[in-house]
């Protein structure tokens, strides 16, 4: 999370650099700590971490996320999964409304048969749901994907990206989020759901739970094609 800090001040230190006007902008992080189960080829409870960095600076919002698991016992690795989601969204407004976006993801996971793969990926998206609770943002784009397998070998296949993301802010700070999210490759394609509930505790620090769905429609021989996270997470945000 510390690199992805450095970088996005790095953004700002060029538009000083320049003699540029400072617009308005924002920074703000989450940090999360807990709990995790999981099921699929491999079956686990263990600590996890959920991190968060989010940078506005006029028609700009540039945003990192970071989740990492590992478990093992007796020598046995049991979970070892690092996810990166790095994203830089161009509005053409100041409504906000319609987008372009550039994002990128790494992920790495030996139980769902791939050493590791990245996504680079381009398009638009849209924005509804704007003002009252409830928040709808879609997106989607074409890129490429890079597979590199446990037993060796990689490839370079084409994709389609689809992700809708919805937010309902219940009460005063309490909020509840669904995004699902399509990544389609020649060599299968990767469906996943993320369900949370965050409530607030105490000034800084909320609750977060939450459950990610995977599913491939093509597994490497041995491995299970749906994989769930279940997480309880402490957050402590930053503004």
């Amino acid at each position: 999370m510390l690199s992805l800090m450095l970088g996005l001040a790095g953004v700002a230190s060029a538009y000083g650099s320049k003699g540029l006007a400072a617009p308005k902008h924002r920074l703000s992080a989450q940090a999360g700590l807990g709990y995790e189960a999981t099921t699929g080829t491999s079956n686990t409870r263990t600590l996890d971490t959920r991190d968060r960095v989010r940078y506005g600076r006029a028609l700009w919002r540039l945003t990192g996320r970071l989740s990492y698991d590992y478990a093992s016992s007796l020598g046995l690795v049991s979970a070892n999964r690092l996810v990166v989601n790095l994203k830089g969204a161009h509005y053409f407004t100041g409504e906000k409304e319609n987008f372009l976006l550039l994002a990128l993801r790494y992920d790495r996971n030996p139980f769902d048969g791939y050493q590791h793969y990245q996504v680079e990926s381009v398009g638009a998206g849209h924005r509804f749901l704007r003002h009252g609770p409830m928040r709808l943002k879609v997106d989607g784009g074409l890129g490429f994907r890079q597979n590199y397998y446990l037993l060796g070998g990689h490839d370079n296949v084409p994709l389609v990206r689809l992700a809708a993301d919805y937010r309902w802010r219940i009460g005063k700070k309490s909020i509840f989020s669904q995004r699902l999210a399509v990544l389609a490759a020649t060599t299968g394609t990767l469906l996943t759901s993320t369900t949370g509930l965050t409530a607030p505790i105490s000034g800084k620090f909320a609750l977060k739970v939450s459950e990610v769905v995977d599913h491939y429609t093509s597994t490497p021989p041995g491995f299970k094609p749906t994989s769930t996270f279940t997480t309880l997470n402490l957050i402590y945000s930053f503004h």
